[in-house]
C-alpha cells in the first residue's frame, strides 16, 4: 500500500512540476467539457424518457457506455501510441503481483480518468434517470476498457511466450470474461443488482487475464536493425527501411487505421450502413493524419542526422524541402493505396469528396509538420514504445483540428470554399517559419544532439 500510495502522489505531482499554468488550464478545460457532455447526455436521456427520439432510455444509456468504451481504447493509440506505463523497473525486488496492483492503480491516476469520473458524476447529479446502479456499471465499464488496453500494449510492447503457463491461465480467464460478455454484455444497462454483480465477475477474470498476460509477456521485444545495401533502392526506400523506429511507428500507425477502415467495412458488408456515418469522427482515419501525427510532425526528430547533413551541406529552403518530401513519399503511397482500396470497393460513392478530401490534408498536414517540426521539436529516445512523446501534442491537436475542418463539406458542398482557405494559412504560416529557420536551427540542434550530452 505504501508503495501505491507513494506512486501516486509521485504521478500527481509530476503533472504539475513543468508548465503548471498550461496544465492546470488544461485540467479545467477538460472539467467544463465534462459538464457540457454531463449536460448534453442528461438532455438525451430526458428527450428519450418522453418519447421525442426514436432511441429509448436503455439506448442512450448503452451508448453512454460505448462512447466511453471507445474513447478509452482509442486514446492509447490516436493520434499517437501511448506505451504502456512501466513505473517500477523489473529489477526492483518487488513481487510481480505487488508491481501489477501498483501499476493498475497508477495509471488511473491521470487527468484523463478524473474528467471521465467527473462527467459521470455531473451527469448522475443531472438526469434522474441515470441511477446509482448505472454509474457503478459505467465506472466497471471504465476499468474493462482500461484492461483491454492494457492487454493491447503488452501484445505490442513485449515477447509474448505462447508455450508458457501463464499465457494459458490468462486464456482460460479471458475465455471466462467473454463467455460472461456473450450472456450478459457489460455496456447493456444493468436492471438489477444482479447484473451488477455477475459484471463484477467478469471484470474480475479479465484483470486476472491481464496478469498472467503479463508474466506470460516480461521479456521486452528485442532491437534488431536491417540496412538495405542496394544501390537500387531509391533515397525515400532507403529513409523508409533503414529507420527502424520511424518504419515500425508508421507500420502501426497503418495497422491501426487498416484496422478501422476494415471494421466499417464489415459493417457496411453486414448491415448496408457504414460507421462512419455514424461516428463522424472515425473520418479522421480515411485521411493521411496518422502518417503526420505519428512520424512526420516531429521529422527531424526521427531524421535528425539527415537535417544536420542538409544543414552542414547546404541549409537551403529547397533542399529541406526536398529531403522532407523524400521522406514523407513512400509513407503517403502506402496510406493512399490503403484509403483508396477501401473507397474503392466499400464506400465508392464518395469517391469524389475523398480524392479532395485527401489532396486537401496533404498540402495542408505537410507544411504544417515542417512548421512542427521547427518550431517545437521533440527527441526520439528509448526504445520504440518508451514512456515518452514523440511528436508535440500542440501540433497533433492542430493536425486534427483542420482535418476537421476539410469534412464540412459532408454537410454541404459550398463549403469546399473552405479548403484554399486553410491551406493557403498552412503555406503562409510554413512561409514565415522558414524566414526566421537561422533562428529556429540553433533549438533543433540543441533538442536533437545536445540533449545526450
Amino acid at each position: 500500500m505504501d508503495l501505491i500510495l507513494f506512486s501516486c502522489r509521485a504521478r500527481i505531482n509530476s503533472f504539475f512540476r513543468q508548465k503548471r499554468l498550461q496544465r492546470l488550464l488544461l485540467l479545467s478545460v477538460g472539467l467544463v467539457s465534462a459538464g457540457v457532455y454531463g449536460w448534453l447526455f442528461s438532455f438525451l436521456l430526458e428527450q428519450a424518457g418522453e418519447g421525442n427520439t426514436k432511441l429509448g432510455i436503455d439506448q442512450v444509456l448503452e451508448y453512454t457506455n460505448l462512447f466511453m468504451l471507445a474513447i478509452i481504447i482509442l486514446k492509447g493509440f490516436f493520434p499517437a501510441y501511448i506505451p504502456k506505463a512501466n513505473l517500477i523497473p523489473q529489477l526492483y525486488p518487488v513481487s510481480a503481483l505487488e508491481r501489477f496492483r501498483a501499476e493498475l492503480v497508477v495509471e488511473l491516476v491521470s487527468p484523463f480518468y478524473f474528467v471521465l469520473l467527473n462527467f459521470m458524476l455531473f451527469l448522475y447529479m443531472m438526469s434522474p434517470l441515470y441511477t446509482l446502479l448505472h454509474l457503478l456499471q459505467s465506472i466497471l465499464v471504465i476499468l474493462t476498457a482500461h484492461i483491454t488496453l492494457r492487454s493491447l500494449q503488452v501484445f505490442i510492447e513485449r515477447r509474448m511466450r505462447w508455450r508458457n503457463t501463464n499465457f494459458y491461465s490468462a486464456v482460460v480467464m479471458a475465455g471466462a470474461f467473454i463467455a460472461l460478455q456473450v450472456r450478459m454484455p457489460m455496456f447493456y444497462p444493468a436492471s438489477e443488482w444482479l447484473m451488477l454483480v455477475v459484471h463484477i465477475a467478469a471484470l474480475g477474470a479479465f484483470i486476472t487475464s491481464n496478469f498472467f498476460l503479463e508474466k506470460a509477456a516480461a521479456e521486452p521485444r528485442r532491437k534488431t536493425v536491417n540496412y538495405s545495401s542496394s544501390a537500387r533502392r531509391s533515397l525515400g526506400w532507403r529513409l523508409f527501411k533503414n529507420h527502424k523506429q520511424a518504419r515500425q511507428m508508421l507500420l502501426f500507425g497503418f495497422a491501426f487505421k487498416a484496422f478501422i477502415l476494415g471494421t466499417d467495412a464489415l459493417a457496411f458488408a453486414k448491415k448496408g450502413e457504414h460507421l462512419l456515418d455514424e461516428v463522424a469522427t472515425l473520418w479522421l482515419f480515411v485521411g493521411p493524419l496518422v502518417v503526420f501525427s505519428y512520424v512526420f510532425n516531429n521529422v527531424w526528430g526521427f531524421y535528425r542526422n539527415l537535417w544536420l547533413t542538409v544543414e552542414r551541406s547546404s541549409g537551403t529552403v529547397k533542399d529541406f524541402l526536398w529531403v522532407t518530401w523524400m521522406a514523407l513519399r513512400l509513407p503517403l503511397l502506402i496510406d493512399a493505396v490503403l484509403t483508396f482500396i477501401y473507397v474503392a470497393a466499400f464506400n465508392h460513392e464518395v469517391v469524389f469528396f475523398t480524392i479532395m478530401m485527401y489532396t486537401s490534408s496533404v498540402l495542408i498536414l505537410a507544411p504544417l509538420s515542417i512548421v512542427a517540426s521547427i518550431v517545437s521539436p521533440k527527441t526520439v529516445s528509448g526504445g520504440l514504445f518508451s514512456f515518452s512523446a514523440k511528436a508535440s501534442y500542440l501540433f497533433n491537436i492542430i493536425a486534427v483540428g483542420l482535418m476537421g475542418l476539410l469534412f464540412l463539406p459532408l454537410i454541404h458542398p459550398l463549403l469546399y470554399l473552405v479548403y484554399p482557405v486553410v491551406i493557403g494559412g498552412a503555406i503562409f504560416a510554413l512561409v514565415a517559419v522558414l524566414k526566421e529557420y537561422p533562428k529556429y536551427k540553433y533549438k533543433l540542434f540543441e533538442t536533437h544532439f545536445k540533449a545526450e550530452a
